[in-house]
């Protein structure tokens, strides 16, 4: 049996908004112009996104694009 990898603090952010907004990876997926694998990469830290896609993200789900860096940060550093 595998173990589920836990999310990025990044990605915590991203699915809990995803959830509260009934909305779906694959949906923030095409508003971001990306893959629905990129957004699941992100979300489970395999993928480091641009520091622009961050933003682009954080303005399509309404968060403040300053703690969706943080968290960026906070998982790069563990």
């Amino acid at each position: 049996m595998t173990e589920k990898r836990p999310d990025s603090p990044l990605g915590a952010i991203i699915r809990a908004r995803l959830k509260e907004m009934e909305r779906s990876q694959p949906w923030l997926a095409r508003q971001v112009d990306r893959s629905a694998g990129t957004i699941s990469f992100i979300i489970k830290g395999r993928l480091i996104p641009s520091v622009e896609l961050v933003k682009s993200i954080a303005s399509v789900l309404s968060v403040d694009s300053d703690i969706m860096l943080s968290a960026l940060k906070e998982g790069a550093e563990s």
